[in-house]
This record gives C-alpha cells, structure tokens and sequence, in this order.
C-alpha cells in the first residue's frame, strides 16, 4: 500500500495538470449561445475557443496552440473565417487580450484539411476567451468542424462540433425571415412547375418535391423571424 502511495504521489508530481481549453458556439453576436439547432444555408456562428487556465497554451516539447478545421469531405458545406485585419499573416482581429502578447491565428492548409492554427503569446495570457472563428453554411447536408489541442494530439481533432444545414428561408438574402419572404412564398402559392434550372420558384419549394403547397408552409413557418447573421 505504501508503494503505491508514493508512485501515486510520483505520477502527480512529474505530469502537469493541464489547464482547460475548449469551445463554444454563438450565433453571429458572438455572444447568444447557439441552441444546436438545424441551421439555415448562409447562417453565420462563431466559435469561440477559450481556456480556464492563464497558462501557456503548450507543452514540454515546444507544441503549442491549437486548431480549428474542416476535412476535404466537408468543404463544400461549411466554411471557416478569420476576422481582419491581418498584420503579417497573423489575423488579429480574431484573438482577444486574454490570449497574450503576441498571440496569433494562422491559415492552416493542407491537400485535406482546411482551417486555422491558434497560437496564445508567451506573457500576458488570462484565462477566458482567447479566439474567435467564424462559420457559414454554405450548402444544404452535414459539417464537422474539428477542434485540436496540440497538446494532446496534432494528428487527430479532440473533439467534433458538428452542425446540420437546411435550405433557406430567407429568399430574398436581407439576413431574416419575415413578411417579405412570406410574400415570395404567397406569390408562387400552388404552384406545380418549380424546377431547379428556375431556383425552385425563388427558393420557396422547401421540400423540392416541384409544388408549392402546405408542406412547404409549414417547413417556412419554423424558422419565423430567425437571422442568418
């Protein structure tokens, strides 16, 4: 019992214990949290890395930061951002103070994956939100966004945040849902000729099935007066 008292006592003295790091999703205020829900195509969100540690973001070897990106087999339905302005390939506008002098978010691209690689600075680093990427859907189906900490791995993501994108309400691209595209639904009400080479009666044939109809009112109706941005 005593011996494995002190390799217990070893083991918690030779292994750092790692601050947290890890994300979380908000709408395109960066500060409502996203509710999970199915997103229309052209929705912004951002995610926002942060720690609760105000340590270092790295590890004995020299391997620091992280990553947010996107495999080759996602790329044509979601798509990842960095705020400007950039200053000498570092994209400042997408860390915050807490993140430390000299912090940096970097393009990270590779022949199959895509995104950014996130650096805290060497001083003044405080625990909080330390990055902020954008996201955008950009087509209808299914996109994992992987988060990496490169202390842990740099090969394989720690965790998926995945999102789930439907065809837009907003027909006529003003950011929200409302009357105006109520009225663009109205105006093609019954219709049987929708097709894709006309933009499927200006996108109001939810359902593709070629009508306009109440299936296609009630797939409207659920996404009442949400924004996209």
């Amino acid at each position: 019992m005593k011996k494995i008292t002190i390799l217990l006592l070893f083991f918690s003295m030779t292994l750092p214990i790692l601050g947290a790091v890890s994300t979380r999703v908000c709408e395109a205020d960066g500060n409502t949290p996203f509710d999970g829900r199915d997103i229309m195509v052209g929705t912004k969100l951002t995610i926002i890395v942060w720690s609760d540690a105000n340590e270092y973001w790295g590890n004995e070897y020299g391997d620091d930061g992280g990553s947010l990106a996107i495999g080759e087999a996602y790329w044509d339905y979601g798509v990842l951002s960095a705020r400007e302005p950039q200053v000498d390939g570092n994209w400042v506008g997408s860390y915050f103070p807490a993140a430390g002098d000299e912090a940096g978010v970097y393009d990270w691209e590779e022949f199959d994956i895509d995104g950014f690689d996130l650096y805290t600075g060497p001083t003044g680093i405080e625990a909080g939100d330390w990055f902020i990427i954008d996201y955008i859907a950009s087509s209808v189906g299914d996109c994992n966004v992987g988060f990496y900490d490169h202390r842990i791995s740099w090969f394989d993501p720690n965790y998926y945040l995945a999102f789930s994108h439907v065809r837009t309400r907003d027909f006529n691209d003003d950011t929200k849902v409302d009357f105006c595209d109520y009225a663009i639904l109205a105006s093609h009400w019954q219709a049987t000729d929708c097709n894709e080479p006309g933009g499927w009666c200006e996108g109001a044939d939810l359902d593709i099935d070629g009508n306009i109809d109440s299936n296609d009112l009630m797939l409207f109706c659920e996404y009442w007066l949400k924004k996209t941005e």
